[in-house]
């Protein structure tokens, strides 16, 4: 078994290097396991009052909830670190773990980021920091997205760990909430707040739709830019189709983008129920649009959708979430229940969100319409 962690503050691409290490390794054919080290001092998925909770305080040293869906095991925290050796994988990536001594890969913002994690085991860069250099001190800075191949042929190159793993004390920087990304003690302290992203002030300026497939959001969401009489900026996505056949899904700029730069893939259907997803044209064409658009901060500001795929493109988001922060107004669409960059969106305080159904969208533009030049 290779064995390799992954570390870094919020939002410095440690999701993304740590899914796409998985998807890539799953293509080679290896049999691949994530632990996530969670740093809240109040996490657990057992509560006081379950059966399960029961178990474990009469003494069982391992206790199974075994569901419809799913199958968890719960171990004390003292003996968590036992089991490694025993799960039947060829590559164990963790993500946040900075106690043991295993081949680590930092994903970091800046230098100062990558200088705190620094260890002997330190085999890698990579994340945000891709998009400044391409070394850091003799390390090579891997892209998490577009050199993710080249990271996995480093992974490949591991020697196998060797059992019981060695452990160091944890960082004092890492175990705090703020560094780490764990919102759930920071959330108790703030009297249950809700996870905002940028927030940036009470009043609301910004328009979106949400509602289930097909009921009509696109649509609404053109009636009224063009009720507003403005020309929008910002983008679409749109479908495709090839002997008309529908075949997935591009990304379509509204300002004027450089030779073959607009107009990219985000989805492609391989088959029935099957298809590919292309966090890429988010990163790159994606991004563009939305720092072109902060220089035109008079303009209606059209986000046609935001879904799944941005889960994996941070720098798509960072550019977003500062659109959202500078833009006089932004309407835009969002896919419902699909994780918490969406979530993170429609919970700001600056975002009103309406939804969608059959017997309200017709008497929804006169009243968003209403919304948009009251707020002006």
């Amino acid at each position: 078994m290779k064995i390799c962690t992954i570390v870094g503050v919020r939002k410095s691409g440690k999701t993304t290097t740590v899914t796409g290490l998985i998807k890539e390794l799953k293509k080679r054919g290896y049999r691949t396991g994530t632990v996530k080290s969670v740093f809240c001092p109040e996490f657990s998925l057992d509560t006081s009052d379950s059966n399960t909770w029961r178990h474990r305080e009469a003494g069982a040293d391992l206790v199974c909830i075994k569901g419809k869906k799913e199958t968890d095991i719960l171990l004390p925290a003292d003996k968590s670190g036992d089991f490694y050796e025993k799960l039947p994988v060829d590559f164990l990536i963790l993500e946040g773990e900075y106690e043991l001594c295993v081949p680590r890969i930092i994903c970091a913002h800046k230098d100062a980021e990558v200088q705190e994690r620094l260890t002997e085991e330190t085999i890698a860069i990579a994340g945000r920091l891709a998009g400044e250099k391409k070394t850091w001190e003799g390390f090579r800075v891997y892209h998490s997205v577009h050199e993710i191949c080249e990271l996995a042929d480093l992974l490949e190159s591991l020697p196998d760990a060797e059992f019981p793993l060695k452990k160091r004390p944890m960082l004092q920087k890492a175990a705090a909430f703020c560094q780490c990304g764990c919102h759930k003690a920071e959330k108790k302290l703030a009297g249950k707040k809700k996870l905002t992203a940028h927030p940036s002030g009470a009043e609301r300026k910004h328009i979106f739709l949400t509602g289930e497939k097909g009921i009509g959001k696109s649509t609404l969401l053109n009636r009224i830019v063009e009720e507003l009489g403005t020309e929008p900026v910002g983008y679409q996505t749109l479908p495709y189709e090839i002997g008309g056949v529908q075949k997935g899904f591009y990304l379509h700029s509204l300002v004027p983008m450089g030779e073959f730069q607009n107009d990219s893939p985000i989805l492609i259907r391989t088959g029935r129920g099957k298809k590919i997803s292309i966090p890429e044209t988010f990163e790159t064409l994606g991004t563009a649009v939305m720092k072109k658009v902060k220089d035109m901060p008079e303009k209606t500001v059209v986000i046609d959708e935001l879904g799944k795929a941005e889960a994996d493109a941070p720098g798509f988001q960072e550019a977003l979430f500062s659109c959202l922060d500078t833009q006089s107004l932004v309407i835009g669409v969002l896919q419902k229940n699909t994780g918490a960059f969406t979530q993170a969106v429609a919970e700001r305080p600056d975002v009103k969100v309406f939804e969608v159904t059959e017997k309200n969208r017709d008497s929804l533009l006169e009243a968003i319409c209403k919304n948009i030049k009251k707020m002006k």
